[in-house]
């Protein structure tokens, strides 16, 4: 059994992959910068608890984050826990499986580099990626397996909150669903332009990539909104929820098997 660890920015996602790379559980639990290890160390355990996985059953475990602040803590809990060292996925480990030709390679979000090896192993490429958690990410991979770069937007909840903290009169809604593309009332409304207006935008981003690199992309979206948002899109997009930990194993664990 090998633990996977995804930091982000507002949630900490935790899984187990058997030794073929596939996710058999997850749990998750908030990104709190100023807890201490002891918080992350309670948190892994109850989840390894939780899904009758003693210590001693993980053999190895990988990280990826985009919170440094909390690497070192993260690394104390997993000693403390299992008693071996975890590793960090790098640009390094990314650039074993995918060319990366951006201007500074470093500089790119771990996040991303993982969907886009994960959507490259797992569907091929070339590939367009789309990560919506607290932002929209958007990776695109060529068909040479080259990642050449991106978007990074407001999240579809990021930017919902941001208009309703400025908009005295405007609530957040309750229901993420849209009936109609045209709104009847207030209510009606913000579910629409949050909805539609995430799906027309991410349709519209994939024709825009289209048209500039004029090749048959698949389309693979993750992350919390994901199952929301791409039913409202015209676009085939395949919507694998373990993209972004599947990529973590096949760049630290499988290649170093």
């Amino acid at each position: 059994m090998h633990l996977l660890i995804d930091i982000g920015n507002s949630t900490v996602v935790a899984a187990i992959a058997n030794d073929n790379g596939e996710i058999l559980t997850t749990w998750r639990f908030d990104t709190i910068k100023n807890q201490t290890t002891d918080y992350y160390i309670d948190n892994l355990k109850s989840g390894l608890c939780a899904c009758g996985i003693e210590p001693s059953d993980i053999e190895k475990t990988a990280i990826s984050s985009v919170v440094p602040e909390l690497n070192n803590r993260f690394v104390d809990a997993v000693r403390k826990i299992t008693g071996a060292e975890p590793r960090f996925f790098s640009v390094i480990d990314a650039e074993r499986l995918l060319d990366i030709d951006v201007d500074f390679p470093e500089q790119v979000g771990k996040d991303r580099l993982a969907d886009a090896i994960a959507a490259a192993e797992c569907y091929g490429s070339p590939t367009i990626v789309i990560d919506m958690g607290t932002a929209t990410t958007v990776g695109v991979v060529t068909a040479e397996r080259m990642f050449v770069g991106g978007m990074i937007i407001p999240g579809v909840k990021t930017s919902h909150r941001a208009l309703c903290e400025r908009a005295s009169q405007l609530s957040e809604i309750d229901k993420w669903e849209a009936e109609s593309i045209v709104g009847r009332n207030t209510k009606e409304c913000m579910q629409s332009g949050v909805i539609f207006g995430a799906a027309c935008m991410i349709d519209g981003v994939i024709d825009r990539i289209n048209d500039m690199f004029d090749m048959p992309f698949t389309i693979v979206a993750t992350g919390g909104m994901s199952s929301v948002i791409v039913p409202y899109c015209k676009h085939k997009i395949i919507v694998d929820k373990h993209l972004l930990l599947k990529g973590i194993y096949h760049a630290v664990i499988a290649v170093n098997k």
